[in-house]
């Protein structure tokens, strides 16, 4: 019995490293689960504005500068997502930062996407992201930010064209020019320290050499490294003498954050691709050997 405890404490030992990374906690954006700061569950506008800025299937508190809608937080506050960080609406005529969707059109709306939905399909929440040059000029850092509740590694999230920025870089809207093939609309993410200061910087382009976003596209953002905080910004090629005329909106969901760092195996996805890598059984578990380096089976290395 003294030899087989021996034994199970041997395994148990040398298992550890790999079993700490098997479990590592993926957390996924659940945009079900959003609350405002007070924990009021988000409600949808039935019936509000029209055209271009049409509430309806809208937060309706997209406008309202409380306290409480300072912020949407969810997944019980693992995410945590700015609203009006100017604390100030003007009177219910201007907002900045995040809010919650489920417009099911695409109808030049800013408060819609290409897609019509979340990444669950036509209706279902999704996020709208207006990034002001003003207010983050004023802040020193952008309006649009999501904090969490502790140090995570951002593993990637969902990105979508907003329906009046394919408008305006479409057809020109407002002062917004349509876009030349020389243009470049850019979503900018960054990692921030704990004084609002990027530490890393990943970019997608949600127009670029004449091809324009037009679905849900999954951006990776494990470049990105640990932290408590992402910060998302634009730019844009169609500039005026008071900042960008092209609309500055984008659609967002399914943020994904990390315990432990990720490095994928290539391909590993593809069940094709696991006949290229040597598989391994090392104390009892099935792992793959791909350029020196061990990864479980479904793409993570062990360390």
């Amino acid at each position: 019995m003294k030899h087989l405890r021996l034994i199970a404490l041997f395994l148990a030992y040398s298992l550890s490293p790999i079993a700490n990374h098997l479990f590592a906690e993926q957390i996924t954006m659940d945009l079900t689960t959003a609350t405002d700061f007070n924990g009021n569950p988000i409600t949808y506008s039935q019936s509000y504005g029209a055209g271009y800025y049409d509430l309806t299937h809208v937060w309706e508190q997209t406008y309202n500068d409380a306290d409480s809608c300072r912020q949407i937080l969810v997944n019980d506050g693992v995410f945590r997502l700015s609203h009006l960080p100017s604390e100030m609406s003007y009177g219910g005529m201007s907002w900045e930062g995040f809010t919650l969707s489920t417009v099911a059109q695409d109808t030049a709306n800013v408060f819609g996407c290409v897609a019509k939905g979340g990444l669950t399909g036509v209706g279902t929440p999704y996020i709208i992201g207006y990034y002001s040059e003003w207010v983050s000029s004023s802040l020193g850092y952008s309006s649009n930010i999501v904090q969490f509740n502790e140090e995570y590694y951002p593993e990637y999230v969902y990105i979508c064209q907003n329906s009046n920025t394919m408008e305006g870089i479409t057809n020109g809207v407002f002062n917004a020019r349509p876009f030349t093939g020389e243009d470049t609309l850019s979503l900018i993410i960054q990692a921030l320290d704990t004084a609002m200061r990027p530490t890393a910087t990943t970019i997608y382009h949600l127009a670029v050499n004449g091809e324009k976003n037009d679905c849900w596209i999954q951006v990776p953002l494990t470049s990105l490294g640990r932290t408590t905080c992402l910060s998302f910004s634009m730019t844009t090629t169609d500039m005026g003498d008071w900042g960008a005329n092209t609309p500055l909106y984008f659609a967002m969901d399914a943020l994904t954050v990390n315990t432990e760092p990720l490095t994928a195996l290539p391909n590993i996805n593809n069940p094709l691709s696991t006949t290229s890598h040597l598989k391994i059984i090392r104390d009892g578990l099935m792992l793959l050997l791909h350029n020196g380096e061990l990864y479980t089976m479904d793409g993570r290395k062990v360390h």
